[in-house]
């Protein structure tokens, strides 16, 4: 047996329960400055090369997980990247990973055709999210996007009726919002997606990470929770509700999302692995990705041994961004102690006025979502923001991929501290 289908058996065995699919494909037609994801230029060979090492890897952990007896996949969503570049590609994810729940793909609005949509459902996909971040021409140069207004309210408009769930992206940035031009975009956008009767808006404040060249700039924190707030005023008049904190759904819809699946198992260069004790992260390096895979190797670059307590903690953090905290679940995951701090916590944050007691659990209130607003930003700097920068200087020497500058991200002690803790070879 190959050394690469051992270590999926060995990370399959990892995991403490059902688990999700995420694919990450790398690849885009031009790169958007404001986007902190492992991405690089399109180029047909390296692409060739990807998705043959990519074919390899989602075998491996297939047959793991149905030697283990836990399949099929529960869900799968496919980001990047630009996957919708690579249709015949996508078709191969989708043969090669076999899923009960939900298949999801990132749509680049001038892919949202009819056509190209039909392609889509055709082979399986059950779930799109379209990334229009706008539906006004002046904030989508101002994020330099490959697409104007018109294309972002077409692919939504050629989606709708087509899949089971469509989510629009979109992106607020409060300090653009003092430009006269741009006064009231984001609720205007926000408002044009319950008209146009979408099922989830998920809406992004713009993260400036500080090796991406849009650069560290400082954050309007109220000012951002009046404007989430006023959302949520808006979705209740319009029949619409908050799940998470920062996701809107048509009451009655399936919520959609790529970030709070219980346990996933990550394919792809730049794709993470939860399960549950564990956290792993790929080669983000497109090369050194296709290299681990070609010599045999699981792509695996970094692994953080969390343990019971903080892998509760971890699972914790994502519940309560899906808007509470299910404690019988983190019983079941990880024994008394852990899910009992988590009580403990959330009493105390009950307390607070940022949770209050459910059947089972805990709910975030409308402070709570403030909260947690203020926190997961905390988290991405501190946390994300220097584990992503150490794994792009992978491919910084690759064309099209130098883009990232790693020197000037955050650090600091938080994530000094995390790796000491953690991080084992």
């Amino acid at each position: 047996m190959e050394e690469g289908a051992r270590a999926a058996r060995d990370v399959v065995a990892l995991t403490d329960g059902a688990v999700g699919a995420y694919v990450h494909v790398p690849f885009c037609e031009r790169i958007c400055p404001f986007c902190p994801y492992n991405k690089v230029v399109a180029e047909e060979g390296l692409a060739r090369r990807y998705f043959a090492a990519l074919d390899r890897e989602m075998a491996w952990y297939a047959e793991a997980l149905a030697e283990a007896g836990r399949g099929p996949f529960t869900s799968l969503y496919v980001g990047g990247g630009t996957p919708t570049l690579y249709p015949d590609a996508l078709e191969r994810v989708v043969d090669a990973l076999p899923t009960e729940g939900e298949r999801a793909v990132e749509v680049l609005p001038t892919h949202g055709t009819a056509e190209r949509l039909a392609r889509l459902a055709a082979i399986g996909i059950t779930a799109v999210s379209i990334g229009a971040q706008s539906f006004h021409d002046d904030v989508l140069r101002r994020l330099r996007r490959p697409h104007d207004a018109a294309a972002s309210r077409a692919a939504v408009e050629n989606a709708l009726g087509r899949f089971a769930t469509v989510d629009v992206d979109l992106i607020v940035d409060v300090a653009w919002e003092e430009d006269a031009a741009l006064a009231g975009a984001f609720l205007d956008d926000v408002r044009t997606c319950f008209q146009l009767g979408v099922d989830q808006v998920s809406t992004y404040p713009l993260m400036r990470f500080g090796y991406t060249p849009f650069g560290r700039v400082r954050h309007d924190r109220r000012r951002e929770h009046e404007v989430l707030r006023a959302a949520s005023a808006l979705a209740a008049g319009m029949g619409y509700e908050r799940r998470s904190v920062w996701t809107f759904n048509r009451i009655g819809s399936t919520p959609y999302t790529s970030i709070t699946r219980p346990r996933f198992l990550g394919m792809g260069a730049g794709a993470s692995s939860f399960a549950g004790r564990d956290f792993l992260v790929n080669h983000f390096g497109v090369q050194a990705y296709a290299e681990a895979v070609e010599h045999g190797r699981l792509p695996l670059a970094r692994r953080f041994h969390l343990g019971p307590v903080a892998g509760a903690g971890y699972d914790s953090f994502w519940q309560a961004y899906a808007g509470g905290v299910d404690v019988g679940a983190l019983s079941r995951s990880f024994g008394p102690v852990p899910s009992g701090l988590a009580a403990c916590a959330s009493r105390g944050l009950a307390l607070a006025g940022v949770m209050r007691p459910v059947p089972g659990g805990y709910r975030l209130t409308a402070r709570g979502y403030d909260v947690y607003h203020d926190l997961e930003r905390r988290v991405t700097y501190s946390l994300i923001e220097p584990l992503w920068a150490e794994m792009l200087a992978e491919h910084a020497s690759v064309p099209g991929g130098g883009w990232a500058s790693p020197g000037s991200a955050r650090g600091g002690s938080v994530w000094w501290l995390a790796r000491h803790l953690f991080e084992r070879s």
